[in-house]
């Protein structure tokens, strides 16, 4: 069953922010909602766990059991960001190096999870320096052999190869 929200707020900026922001995750809104998103509950957050807990709620959960965060390193402008929840692709984006840290960072808080895995392509230079960027921080942090990442396979249904290729790093990042 797919959930939608609710949104009893009387700021008409953070309203528009909500809705904006929660259309990035593909979730439903409507007047008459299985989860209400009021006042009194934005004050319990900062606006990205906000929106980190309407993801997880949508889906029935408190919490990720496991968040796989896939880092596909084509170009040094393009770097190809997929987070996974529990096996459901739920957030892609773009990133550069420079922001790279910041951007898994803000991913890693938004997202409330019990177990964390970050992959990060290591077909080339700059996959090497995303890895030790990261592995800084986070220790969780893996290189994946991107070996056949982003060529075609019949159980993902995922055009874009960028995401695609992500995808499989993000999977490949709890293999031990």
């Amino acid at each position: 069953m797919v959930k939608k929200v609710a949104l009893r707020v009387s700021d008409p900026k953070l309203m528009y922010h909500l809705i904006s922001n929660l259309k990035k995750f593909n979730i439903l809104i409507a007047e008459d909602g299985d989860i209400i998103i009021t006042d009194s509950l934005i004050k319990k957050f900062n606006f990205d766990k906000l929106i980190g807990y309407i993801v997880c709620k949508v889906r029935g959960k408190d919490n990720f059991n496991e968040l796989l965060i896939g880092i596909d390193t084509n170009k040094e402008e393009k770097l190809t960001v997929v987070v996974v929840g529990d096996g459901e692709l739920i957030y892609s984006e773009n990133s550069n190096l420079i922001e790279i840290e910041e951007k898994i960072s803000n991913i890693v808080h938004m997202f409330p999870h019990k177990k964390l895995y970050i992959g990060v392509g290591g077909g080339n230079k700059i996959g090497e320096l995303v890895y030790r960027m990261l592995k800084i921080k986070f220790s969780e942090t893996k290189i994946v052999n991107e070996n056949k990442t982003s060529s075609k396979n019949p159980f993902i249904n995922i055009k874009d190869r960028d995401i695609r290729a992500a995808y499989l790093i993000a999977l490949r990042s709890t293999l031990r």
